[in-house]
């Protein structure tokens, strides 16, 4: 028996390699990913809060630029009503790759920002999130980060590579 044991194993091993992985993004999964994204630019660009946190999973963590973490739907609302009241933004999102249970989805954004003069500027980034697939079939987002392209203390572009004003 001792002989046939490393056969078995080694077997057992190249079948289970040989199996398709039953655990990759569905091409529902990816619907309901892009169905989410687009309901994410949708309240954003409403500069609805309350609606885009929801969007988040309750405990998650958004990561913007130059500022602590933002941990909770509710600090994700106010810190959205705080720094980006008016502002509007357009996504183009790269890949989204996961299993059947967690995402990330990858990104570049146009945000576009209100000026004094009555013009918009063009705030180019890129984003990277996790999402997380509920029982529901919901992808909430657990983890967001974005940051500009632009330099610190550049000016503004005037337009968006991917998209017009929204």
């Amino acid at each position: 028996m001792k002989l046939h044991m490393p056969l078995i194993t080694v077997i057992w091993l190249a079948l289970a390699a040989c199996q398709s992985n039953t655990d990759a993004l569905s091409p529902k999964d990816l619907s309901a990913i892009k169905t989410s994204s687009a309901k994410w630019v949708e309240t954003y660009n409403n500069n609805d809060w309350a609606a885009l946190a929801e969007l988040f999973a309750p405990d998650a963590i958004m990561m913007p630029p130059n500022s602590p973490e933002v941990i909770g739907r509710t600090a994700i609302a106010d810190w959205e009503a705080k720094f980006e009241q008016g502002f509007s933004i357009a996504f183009d999102i790269q890949t989204i790759d996961g299993n059947a249970d967690q995402a990330i989805v990858r990104g570049r954004s146009c945000v576009f920002i209100p000026l004094e003069s009555g013009e918009t500027g063009v705030d180019i980034g890129k984003f990277l999130e996790v999402r997380q697939k509920q029982p529901n079939g919901d992808w909430l987002i657990t983890y967001d980060i974005f940051n500009s392209d632009l330099a610190m203390n550049s000016d503004l572009q005037d337009t968006c590579p991917f998209a017009d004003k929204e």
